[in-house]
């Protein structure tokens, strides 16, 4: 009996505390500074090349909601305001109803860092693919977070689905186009060897092929580097030959399949630059590699003809 009573008191406590949540949630939302378009200015712009894909909503008088998609990765959402009205830290993350159902429930999708810097916020692939999918289904994505300058007030930004549709399409279309790997992951590559060995391997190849059909589509790589290096084992001149042919059979590959050896430096270096431990089996083999650098001038314009262009 007691039990039954104590039972019912918590759940009457439950009700009250969840009742009271609402309230507090009503509160904060009517104090709430709202930032996003409406019917007559909701603004979906979508640019890009075959590196990158950009589709964006202009947020009047604050900022940019994008969802940024990069060639070999996934979508992330960014937000980037002109002025940041709202204090650093953890912004609320939710997808609220569609206009036409106000009496549905928000979902919450937790929360994400909001920093200075630009983008000032950025969420990870898989609230970003939601949000897309919230936008497809006449919902609205909102971030919320405390306004810097006061503690009791709060900004809501919130993204219009409308004709978000018709762009989206558009955007699909740009995605579509897209490498399959970006300079981010060729750039920066090694291949590893057995101890005295020197051949690549077809998994070698295949790295190696990446990088070719990356700078065959981007011309703005203008330089390749091949570094060679050894363990410790052996003697100092016999490491850095066998350096040197390592990097010369990753040298020999990259010409055989087009690249221009005037964009090839080769350096070799032996023993002198280990990243780890020679004391150790596991320390050696890592030492023994060939380094792949790329170099891109940042400052030159991507080529019209790689350019996206919405129809």
């Amino acid at each position: 009996m007691r039990n039954d009573v104590f039972y019912s008191f918590l759940a009457r406590l439950a009700a009250i505390f969840f009742a009271l949540l609402g309230l507090l949630s009503i509160s904060l939302e009517s104090m709430a500074l709202q930032y996003g378009s409406g019917i007559e200015n909701t603004d979906w712009k979508i640019s890009g090349s075959i590196f990158e894909c950009r589709f964006e909503q202009t947020l009047p008088e604050y900022g940019t909601a994008v969802f940024y998609h990069e060639a070999g990765e996934d979508i992330v959402f960014q937000l980037e305001t002109r002025k940041n009205l709202m204090k650093t830290g953890r912004a609320g993350i939710s997808i609220t109803p569609a206009p036409w159902h106000p009496s549905k429930k928000s979902e919450h999708l937790g929360f994400a860092d909001l920093i200075d810097d630009k983008p000032n916020l950025e969420l990870d692939s898989e609230r970003s693919n939601q949000f897309l999918h919230a936008l497809l289904e006449g919902k609205q994505p909102a971030i919320t977070r405390r306004t810097y300058y006061d503690e009791s007030k709060y900004i809501e930004i919130n993204l219009s689905a409308i004709h978000f549709k018709d762009y989206y399409y558009k955007y699909l279309k740009c995605t579509d186009q897209l490498l399959p790997v970006n300079f981010s992951q060729v750039s920066r590559n090694k291949i590893y060897f057995g101890g005295g060995k020197e051949g690549l391997s077809p998994e070698d190849e295949e790295l190696l092929d990446r990088i070719i059909y990356y700078m065959g589509q981007d011309p703005r790589v203008f330089a390749l580097y091949i570094d060679g290096h050894s363990d410790n084992r052996g003697r100092r001149y016999d490491n850095r030959q066998l350096s040197k042919r390592r990097a010369e059979s990753v040298e020999r590959y990259l010409i055989k399949k087009g690249i221009n050896p005037d964009m090839i430096t080769l350096r070799f270096h032996g023993q002198r630059y280990p990243i780890a431990s020679n004391n150790t089996s596991k320390g050696r083999a890592t030492n023994r590699r060939v380094t792949i650098r790329l170099e891109m001038r940042e400052d030159m314009e991507i080529p019209e003809e790689l350019l996206f262009v919405p129809d």
